[in-house]
This record gives C-alpha cells, structure tokens and sequence, in this order.
C-alpha cells in the first residue's frame, strides 16, 4: 500500500515537472526566442534600430521621450511640431534612417515613410497587413470592439451594416441640428464675454462635439447620450494611470485601482447603452439619427444590440475627440491668420447669410474646407497609427516577417518636405485648393482619415460638423490668440494643446 501511495505522488510530481517544464519552454520561445528570431530577421535587410530590453523592448523608452512634450512647451509659436511631439521618431529617424525599427513590448514594429509603401498596406495587401492583437485590446480597452478595432470578415460585416448611416443624404438631415447646437454654444460664448474678454475655446469644443454627437447619434435620447460622454472621457483618464505596465502579461488582470474603476466603468456603460438601444427598439418608427439608421441596417443582419452597443462607443469617441481636435487648431490657426480668417468670414456669410446652415450650402464651403484639410496635416488629430503583417509579405524590397507591425508616423509624413515642399511647416491652404491628391508630390501623402478600404468612415460626419461649426463662429466673432497661449501640442487619445485654446473674440 505504501509502495502505491509513493508511485502516485512520484507520478504527480512528474507530471507536474512536465507541466513545469512546457510553460518555461513556453514562456522562454515567445518571450525570448521568437523575438530574437525575428530581431535577427529585420536587422538582417539592414534595417536597423535601438536595441530592446527584455518584455519592454523600446516601450518605455518612447513612453519617456514622448512625455517629455507634456512639461515643456515649446520655444516658439511655430508649426514644425515633429520633434515636440515625436521624439522618438526625430531622434531615431536621424540615428538610423526613415525606416527604422523598434519594439513595442515583444512587438517589433517597422517604421514606414513612404507614400507607395504606406499604399501598398492599406489599399493593396488589406488582408496581409491587419490589426495586431496587442493593438486591438488597446483599441477596444478605449472605444470599445467596434469597426475600428475589428479584422477580416468581422470588420466587413460591421462596414456593411455602419457605412449606410453615414451616406451623404442621411448626413444631410442631421444639419439644422448641428446647426442648433453651434449657436447654443455661441449664445453661451457671448454670456461669457460680457464678464471677460476672452475665452479657453478648447474646452468649448470638446462640449459642443459632445453635444452634437449625444444629438445626432441619440436623438431624443441625447441626455442620456451625454451620459454615455462621461464614462468613455473616464476611461482614458483610467487607462493613462496604467499605460506604462502595457508591457506585463496579464496587465488588465493586476490590482491596480484603475483597473477596478475600469471595471466598474465598463459595466456601467454597457447597462446604460443597451438599456437605451432596447428603449428604441421598442419605439415604433424609424427615426434619423445615428443609432436609428443603425438599427434599421441592424434588422437585416445578425447583428445584435451588443455589436450595436460596441458601434455606439467607438463613434462617440472617435467621433468627439477628432471634431474637437480639428476644430481646435482650426481655431489656433485662423486666430494666427487674420487674413485667412477674414476670407473664411466672408466665404460663410455669402454661403449662409447670417441664417441657420443649410445642407445645400455647405458644399460651396470652399475655402473652408481647404482650411480644415491644412489644419487636420498640420495637426492630425491621430499622430501615428500601425498595422500588422499577418504571413510572410514582401513589401517594396524588404520581407516583412509575419508579426512584425508596420507603424505610419502620420505627423511627419504630413510634415515631410520632400512630400510637401519648403512650406511644409507652414500653414497654406491653398495647396488643397485642387483637392487632396494634388496637394502634395504624392496622392496618398495625406493620411489624416487613413486611405483604402479601411479609411474613416465618419470623415464626411466630421468634415460635415466642422464646416458648420466653423462657418457659424465666423458670421458671429472675430478672433485672436490670447497673450496667455502657450504653445504645447501633445498627443493624449488626439492631439491637443496641454494649456487649452484662450482666444480674445469681439462679436461682430
């Protein structure tokens, strides 16, 4: 009996070496040897880049130069806001070459500069070049698992059922809306000034895009709308506590106390959003705003509330930050250029005459949209995004190794003079005047909504609010930058200025 009793606990415990023994063998081939493989791989075609230090590789690095835009600004009032922004990428680039790369954790990723190159993966080899899953999870951990954070076949079936609700004539019934609120915000600028001169318009924007965004894609449902802002502007704040641990396994898993909040936080909105897709579902009618038209698509399909749920947040924050974003320096850079603004000025009387936007009107927005394309390359919204390669891909003369991401530094590619000439830093309009393609020695050398099948479907929703929110300030205001601004760009979800917008307006 004592000689069985010895057997079975000689058999568990070699069963447990075994299991012991595969996961360091596990542990040691992802975390140490694929990625040395891999190194050895892209070091061999002579790209070349800073060393990687075990789990981290260069994460904290970029992290360190990156922050290092939040507790300085910068030396002069100017647009050449590369290296303030992206360190790393000024420093690098001149250490080791345009192309270059780095590690993001155990995620090696290409730096990529070139306009066909860039082409070649977002319009060319869509289905080689795709969403990492380490880019995906910060992507969902944010602005939940809708089409922006999807792949492959998923992300077509999301495209089918979102893009109708974004057609030009669907667009078109949402104007006098946003015109309204425009002109609540004004009505709440003018209260403003008649106890100050000046006003922080940065935070005026973030709630005026709140407030079209509850309305548009709400309805009449917009107070709880505005709900639904509070908890997806909490989430990034939570996740900032924590960016830095990206690199640890299992970092969402940790007792951090933002990932408790975090938690609460998720469950909370996700009451709140599917409790009020069934309060529509229930209604009779079908209504125009966002989630309605989502809705009537939605029937037709397999898609349930909770995909429509997961749709419902990454519109309304994608959708917020960069109409706040692009409006922002909009602003930032009228304020700079009385000329420009004067011309704007003039533009929108004559396209609305001082009455309430309508849908038709806002095409003869010329100027203005040349100016909001001038604002979105000098001050992109998004600075950088990435894709990665799914299967052994060549890509120009190099062989991208399967794993290896592909990252589009977009802020200096909108800032590259050979793309887009001496003036590249400054601002000038008219290089839009015959449209995007044209505006630089590339046609895909402006990358703010992206390009091929992927490229942003909410641009012409963003382009759309600007336009009207612009051209409504501009029958209304005059305006000028405030001795006060300081000029400090930082890239925090988008890209914004550290110490807010003070404009001095004079009603008009």
């Amino acid at each position: 009996m004592e000689g069985i009793g010895k057997a079975v606990w000689t058999g568990a415990l070699l069963v447990l070496l075994a299991l012991v023994a595969k996961l360091w063998r596990s542990i040691v081939t992802r975390y140490w040897l694929e990625p040395r493989s891999l190194d050895t791989r892209i070091r061999s075609q002579g790209i070349e880049g800073p060393p990687r230090t075990f789990l981290a590789g260069n994460m904290l690095q970029v992290m360190k130069m990156r922050d290092t835009a939040k507790e300085r600004d910068m030396a002069g009032l100017n647009h050449d806001i590369v290296e303030h922004v992206l360190l790393d990428y000024h420093q690098w680039s001149k250490e080791y070459g345009k192309m270059y790369f780095y590690w993001w954790a155990r995620e090696p990723r290409i730096m990529v500069t070139e306009p066909e190159l860039i082409r070649e993966v977002l319009a060319k080899k869509v289905t080689q070049f795709e969403k990492s899953d380490m880019v995906v999870s910060a992507i969902v951990s944010i602005i939940g698992r809708g089409l922006v954070a999807l792949n492959g076949g998923e992300w077509s079936h999301h495209r089918r059922v979102v893009a109708p609700a974004f057609y030009l004539e669907k667009l078109k019934k949402m104007v006098p809306r946003i015109g309204l609120c425009a002109l609540e915000m004004l009505d709440r600028c003018e209260e403003t000034l008649r106890e100050q001169p000046e006003i922080e318009m940065s935070g005026e924007f973030s709630k005026l895009a709140a407030d079209i965004i509850s309305h548009t894609a709400f309805g009449s449902s917009y107070l709880k709308g505005q709900k639904v802002f509070q908890f997806l502007r909490a989430i990034p704040e939570q996740h900032s506590k924590i960016d830095r641990y990206n690199y640890l396994p299992g970092k969402r898993f940790l007792p951090f106390p933002a990932n408790f909040r975090l938690r609460k936080l998720y469950g909370d909105l996700d009451s709140l959003l599917l409790a009020l897709i069934k309060e529509r579902r229930d209604q009779s009618g079908q209504s125009h705003d966002l989630l309605g038209l989502m809705l009537a698509e939605a029937g037709n399909s397999s898609f349930d509330d909770r995909a429509v749920m997961e749709e419902c947040k990454t519109f309304y924050l994608a959708g917020h930050e960069t109409t706040a974003s692009l409006l922002t320096w909009s602003m930032m850079l009228l304020a700079l250029h009385p000329e420009w603004q004067e011309r704007a000025r003039v533009e929108a009387q004559e396209a609305f005459g001082g009455v309430t936007p309508e849908a038709d009107s806002i095409s003869k927005l010329k100027l203005i949209n040349m100016i909001l394309h001038e604002s979105l390359r000098l001050y992109p919204p998004v600075v950088y995004f990435m894709r990665a390669c799914f299967e052994d891909t060549t890509l120009g003369d190099i062989l991208v190794p399967k794993g290896v991401g592909i990252t589009f530094p977009v802020l200096a590619i909108h800032h590259d003079k050979e793309l887009w000439g001496e003036d590249a830093h400054e601002f000038n309009p008219e290089r839009f005047k015959d449209g995007v393609a044209k505006a630089s020695k590339h046609p895909n050398a402006f990358l703010a909504f992206s390009l091929g099948p992927r490229v942003c479907v909410g641009q012409s929703f963003a382009l759309m609010e600007a336009k009207i929110a612009l051209a409504t300030i501009l029958q209304r205001f005059r305006f000028r930058l405030s001795p006060s601004y300081r000029h400090c760009p930082v890239f925090k979800v988008t890209l914004r200025p550290r110490h807010g917008l003070p404009l001095v307006m004079e009603k008009i």
